[in-house]
């Protein structure tokens, strides 16, 4: 009975290691200094993309504007708490460069015309770090980017406020 039972706790154990985010190589070697703001900001296509921005502080107030073609346009601000602020900074560490560095990922294929995201850590002392990607980058590196950015916006409690509105009399949102 031992063995059955010692190589599914085994098993279980790979499994859940293989689910673990990888960090790329270049990521920060230490996560976000807690206390630092997040901001993810959407910028424009050619065409009907979401813009906006969302910070959100580590007490947890999130605070949106939408800019165009979003379902709210103008500010929203809601309170996630600081567990929450915490789970979107350790979700966001792998992506993070360097404290002060700001860099564009590099992407060699990607659709043309999609919006830039740019994530953005922001000290206590004001000091920004940052990275920005292609939303249109087809490696698995810029997928898992994008779907990264999209479960941080849920858990934020935007997703709904951020989701396009194409046109002025568009019901959706």
């Amino acid at each position: 009975m031992r063995g059955p039972l010692l190589c599914g706790i085994v098993l279980g154990a790979g499994l859940l290691l293989s689910c673990a985010p990888r960090v790329r190589p270049g990521a920060a070697s230490s996560p976000a200094p807690a206390g630092e703001e997040l901001r993810i900001s959407r910028g424009p296509c050619f065409g009907f993309c979401p813009v906006y921005k969302v910070a959100v502080t580590p007490a947890g107030r999130v605070d949106f504007t939408g800019e165009r073609h979003t379902a709210v346009l103008g500010q929203r601000a809601h309170s996630v708490g600081r567990a929450t602020y915490e789970d979107v900074r350790r979700a966001l560490a792998p992506m993070r460069p360097q404290t002060g560095e700001e860099r564009a990922q590099a992407c060699t294929e990607a659709a043309t015309d999609m919006s830039s995201v740019t994530v953005e850590w922001i000290g206590a002392d004001g000091r920004r770090t940052a990275l920005t990607y292609n939303m249109g980058c087809r490696s698995p590196e810029g997928s898992a980017m994008t779907r990264t950015v999209e479960q941080q916006l849920g858990r934020l409690g935007v997703e709904k406020w951020a989701a396009q509105k194409t046109w002025p009399g568009d019901s959706r949102g």
